[in-house]
Protein backbone atom coordinates (compact mmCIF):
# COMPACT_ATOMS: atom_id res chain seq x y z
CA UNK A 1 0.00 0.00 0.00
CA UNK A 2 1.79 3.65 -1.16
CA UNK A 3 1.98 5.82 1.47
CA UNK A 4 1.20 9.77 0.47
CA UNK A 5 2.52 13.03 1.63
CA UNK A 6 1.08 16.40 0.73
CA UNK A 7 2.49 19.75 2.04
CA UNK A 8 0.82 22.73 1.99
CA UNK A 9 2.91 25.67 1.64
CA UNK A 10 1.83 29.41 0.89
CA UNK A 11 3.35 29.48 -2.67
CA UNK A 12 2.73 25.65 -3.55
CA UNK A 13 -0.76 24.87 -2.41
CA UNK A 14 -0.73 21.20 -3.13
CA UNK A 15 2.97 19.66 -3.24
CA UNK A 16 2.57 16.10 -3.15
CA UNK A 17 4.83 12.81 -3.76
CA UNK A 18 4.55 9.30 -2.32
CA UNK A 19 8.45 8.42 -1.36
CA UNK A 20 7.63 7.41 1.72
CA UNK A 21 7.93 3.55 2.84
CA UNK A 22 6.10 3.68 5.85
CA UNK A 23 3.76 5.84 7.87
CA UNK A 24 6.15 5.94 10.36
CA UNK A 25 8.42 7.53 7.33
CA UNK A 26 5.94 9.90 6.40
CA UNK A 27 5.13 11.29 9.81
CA UNK A 28 8.24 11.16 11.90
CA UNK A 29 11.10 10.72 9.40
CA UNK A 30 13.86 12.55 9.00
CA UNK A 31 12.01 14.24 6.05
CA UNK A 32 8.21 13.72 7.71
CA UNK A 33 5.80 16.05 8.45
CA UNK A 34 7.03 16.92 12.08
CA UNK A 35 10.51 17.58 10.44
CA UNK A 36 8.60 19.63 8.08
CA UNK A 37 6.74 21.71 10.68
CA UNK A 38 9.58 22.12 12.87
CA UNK A 39 11.70 23.21 9.69
CA UNK A 40 14.54 20.73 11.03
CA UNK A 41 17.25 18.85 8.16
CA UNK A 42 17.09 19.02 4.56
CA UNK A 43 13.41 19.34 3.93
CA UNK A 44 13.71 22.91 5.89
CA UNK A 45 14.38 24.38 2.69
CA UNK A 46 10.95 23.90 1.60
CA UNK A 47 9.76 26.76 3.83
CA UNK A 48 12.36 28.64 1.50
CA UNK A 49 11.57 27.38 -1.67
CA UNK A 50 7.81 27.11 -1.22
CA UNK A 51 6.98 29.71 1.02
CA UNK A 52 5.40 28.62 4.98
CA UNK A 53 3.74 25.39 5.51
CA UNK A 54 0.18 25.47 6.36
CA UNK A 55 -0.36 21.92 6.98
CA UNK A 56 0.34 18.38 6.04
CA UNK A 57 -1.58 15.27 5.65
CA UNK A 58 -0.16 11.92 5.37
CA UNK A 59 -2.57 8.91 4.16
CA UNK A 60 -2.37 5.69 2.39
CA UNK A 61 -4.00 4.40 -0.62
CA UNK A 62 -7.45 2.47 -0.42
CA UNK A 63 -7.57 3.55 3.63
CA UNK A 64 -10.47 5.14 5.26
CA UNK A 65 -8.85 8.25 6.83
CA UNK A 66 -5.54 10.29 6.57
CA UNK A 67 -4.17 11.97 9.23
CA UNK A 68 -3.15 16.54 9.20
CA UNK A 69 -0.41 17.96 10.81
CA UNK A 70 0.16 22.04 11.92
CA UNK A 71 1.70 24.43 13.87
CA UNK A 72 -0.84 25.29 16.62
CA UNK A 73 -2.27 28.68 15.26
CA UNK A 74 -2.82 30.02 18.60
CA UNK A 75 1.30 30.08 19.12
CA UNK A 76 1.89 27.31 21.95
CA UNK A 77 4.80 25.78 19.53
CA UNK A 78 2.83 22.33 19.75
CA UNK A 79 2.10 20.06 16.53
CA UNK A 80 -1.50 19.59 16.61
CA UNK A 81 -2.72 16.20 14.35
CA UNK A 82 -6.48 15.33 13.46
CA UNK A 83 -7.36 11.93 11.33
CA UNK A 84 -9.90 12.96 8.29
CA UNK A 85 -12.18 11.27 6.24
CA UNK A 86 -10.18 10.17 3.01
CA UNK A 87 -12.40 11.94 0.91
CA UNK A 88 -11.95 15.15 2.13
CA UNK A 89 -8.49 14.80 1.26
CA UNK A 90 -8.97 13.26 -1.96
CA UNK A 91 -11.06 16.41 -2.49
CA UNK A 92 -8.36 18.73 -2.00
CA UNK A 93 -5.56 16.54 -3.86
CA UNK A 94 -8.11 16.66 -7.06
CA UNK A 95 -8.58 20.40 -6.50
CA UNK A 96 -4.44 21.08 -5.60
CA UNK A 97 -5.04 22.48 -2.08
CA UNK A 98 -7.01 23.96 0.01
CA UNK A 99 -8.33 26.82 1.82
CA UNK A 100 -7.64 28.60 5.42
CA UNK A 101 -10.82 27.34 6.27
CA UNK A 102 -10.96 23.76 4.94
CA UNK A 103 -7.72 23.66 7.01
CA UNK A 104 -9.47 24.93 10.04
CA UNK A 105 -12.24 22.76 9.47
CA UNK A 106 -10.30 19.79 9.16
CA UNK A 107 -9.16 20.50 13.25
CA UNK A 108 -12.54 20.96 14.50
CA UNK A 109 -13.16 17.45 14.61
CA UNK A 110 -11.10 14.21 14.78
CA UNK A 111 -12.51 10.41 13.89
CA UNK A 112 -9.97 8.84 15.04
CA UNK A 113 -10.79 7.38 18.54
CA UNK A 114 -10.05 9.34 21.53
CA UNK A 115 -6.91 7.04 23.11
CA UNK A 116 -5.14 7.54 19.56
CA UNK A 117 -5.76 11.35 19.22
CA UNK A 118 -2.56 13.22 19.15
CA UNK A 119 -1.49 16.81 20.48
CA UNK A 120 2.24 16.46 20.37
CA UNK A 121 4.51 19.14 21.95
CA UNK A 122 7.39 20.49 19.85
CA UNK A 123 10.76 19.41 21.34
CA UNK A 124 14.39 19.94 21.11
CA UNK A 125 15.75 16.60 19.99
CA UNK A 126 18.96 15.50 18.41
CA UNK A 127 18.14 14.46 14.51
CA UNK A 128 19.84 11.53 13.03
CA UNK A 129 22.07 13.49 10.78
CA UNK A 130 23.61 17.06 12.34
CA UNK A 131 21.19 19.71 10.50
CA UNK A 132 20.90 23.94 10.98
CA UNK A 133 19.07 23.91 14.47
CA UNK A 134 17.01 22.68 17.36
CA UNK A 135 19.62 21.59 19.40
CA UNK A 136 20.42 24.45 21.90
CA UNK A 137 17.87 25.76 24.65
CA UNK A 138 18.31 29.01 23.40
CA UNK A 139 18.60 28.23 19.31
CA UNK A 140 16.20 30.54 18.14
CA UNK A 141 12.90 29.31 15.33
CA UNK A 142 10.47 31.02 13.39
CA UNK A 143 7.99 33.42 15.46
CA UNK A 144 6.68 37.08 14.95
CA UNK A 145 8.88 40.00 15.58
CA UNK A 146 11.41 40.00 18.41
CA UNK A 147 8.89 38.87 21.55
CA UNK A 148 10.68 36.00 23.51
CA UNK A 149 9.87 33.93 26.15
CA UNK A 150 6.59 31.41 26.61
CA UNK A 151 7.72 29.06 28.83
CA UNK A 152 6.35 25.86 28.05
CA UNK A 153 6.95 22.91 29.52
CA UNK A 154 7.61 19.62 27.44
CA UNK A 155 10.70 16.90 28.14
CA UNK A 156 12.99 20.40 29.05
CA UNK A 157 11.69 24.15 29.51
CA UNK A 158 11.14 25.36 25.90
CA UNK A 159 11.13 29.20 25.00
CA UNK A 160 9.32 30.42 21.89
CA UNK A 161 12.24 32.02 19.76
CA UNK A 162 12.27 34.79 16.60
CA UNK A 163 13.90 34.11 13.36
CA UNK A 164 13.52 37.57 12.53
CA UNK A 165 15.67 38.09 15.53
CA UNK A 166 17.82 35.69 14.68
CA UNK A 167 18.33 37.05 10.87
CA UNK A 168 19.27 40.74 12.35
CA UNK A 169 21.75 39.33 14.89
CA UNK A 170 23.46 37.70 11.64
CA UNK A 171 22.97 40.96 9.67
CA UNK A 172 24.75 42.50 11.90
CA UNK A 173 27.27 40.40 13.59
CA UNK A 174 27.91 38.33 10.45
CA UNK A 175 28.47 34.26 10.53
CA UNK A 176 31.73 34.39 11.99
CA UNK A 177 31.75 32.31 15.25
CA UNK A 178 32.30 34.70 18.17
CA UNK A 179 34.56 32.14 20.16
CA UNK A 180 36.37 30.15 17.74
CA UNK A 181 36.51 32.73 14.50
CA UNK A 182 35.54 29.73 12.10
CA UNK A 183 33.63 30.51 9.14
CA UNK A 184 32.00 28.05 7.95
CA UNK A 185 31.72 29.13 4.31
CA UNK A 186 35.57 29.33 4.37
CA UNK A 187 35.46 25.77 5.50
CA UNK A 188 33.34 24.33 3.30
CA UNK A 189 32.20 26.64 0.73
CA UNK A 190 29.19 27.17 -0.46
CA UNK A 191 27.53 24.27 1.74
CA UNK A 192 28.50 26.39 4.54
CA UNK A 193 27.37 29.57 3.29
CA UNK A 194 25.30 30.92 6.21
CA UNK A 195 25.59 28.47 8.34
CA UNK A 196 25.93 29.46 12.48
CA UNK A 197 24.43 28.97 15.54
CA UNK A 198 23.05 31.89 17.68
CA UNK A 199 23.56 32.48 21.43
CA UNK A 200 21.84 34.51 23.68
CA UNK A 201 24.49 36.20 25.96
CA UNK A 202 22.16 36.51 28.65
CA UNK A 203 20.42 33.48 29.10
CA UNK A 204 16.73 33.91 28.63
CA UNK A 205 15.20 31.88 31.35
CA UNK A 206 16.63 34.00 33.51
CA UNK A 207 15.28 36.98 32.17
CA UNK A 208 11.69 36.15 32.28
CA UNK A 209 8.94 35.89 29.95
CA UNK A 210 7.99 38.41 27.44
CA UNK A 211 11.23 40.39 27.55
CA UNK A 212 11.71 42.33 23.96
CA UNK A 213 15.22 40.57 22.25
CA UNK A 214 17.83 43.21 21.23
CA UNK A 215 19.38 41.70 18.48
CA UNK A 216 22.88 43.16 18.36
CA UNK A 217 23.24 43.49 22.12
CA UNK A 218 21.22 40.32 23.08
CA UNK A 219 22.20 37.54 20.61
CA UNK A 220 26.18 36.43 19.00
CA UNK A 221 26.51 34.20 16.08
CA UNK A 222 28.60 30.86 17.35
CA UNK A 223 29.62 27.86 15.78
CA UNK A 224 27.78 24.29 17.02
CA UNK A 225 31.05 23.14 18.94
CA UNK A 226 31.31 26.94 20.21
CA UNK A 227 27.69 26.55 21.31
CA UNK A 228 27.77 23.04 22.89
CA UNK A 229 30.58 24.39 25.41
CA UNK A 230 29.18 27.38 26.91
CA UNK A 231 26.09 25.47 27.26
CA UNK A 232 28.00 22.73 29.12
CA UNK A 233 27.47 24.58 32.11
CA UNK A 234 24.64 25.91 34.12
CA UNK A 235 24.92 28.80 34.02
CA UNK A 236 26.28 29.26 30.33
CA UNK A 237 29.49 30.35 30.55
CA UNK A 238 30.48 33.75 28.97
CA UNK A 239 31.49 34.51 25.36
CA UNK A 240 34.97 35.92 26.60
CA UNK A 241 35.11 33.05 29.29
CA UNK A 242 34.96 29.94 27.03
CA UNK A 243 37.61 32.58 24.45
CA UNK A 244 40.17 32.07 27.05
CA UNK A 245 39.81 28.54 27.29
CA UNK A 246 39.90 28.05 23.66
CA UNK A 247 43.73 26.31 21.92
CA UNK A 248 44.51 26.07 18.67
CA UNK A 249 45.66 22.76 18.11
Amino acid sequence: MSVNFAAVHDRKPWRKHSIHQTLHAAIDGNDGAKNLLRQIGRVANMWQKYGEVRCVFVWEDDAELGQVFRIDPEGSGTIQSRTVAIDRVLRFHKNKGCSAQEIAECFVEDLAPKADRNIEPMRHFVPEAPTAGGFYPDELQENEGYIEGAAQEVLVNRFERSLEARNACIAHHGCTCRVCSIDFRRRYGELGTGFIHVHHVVPIASVGTGYRVDPVQDLVPVCPNCHAMLHRREPPLAIEELRGLVHDG
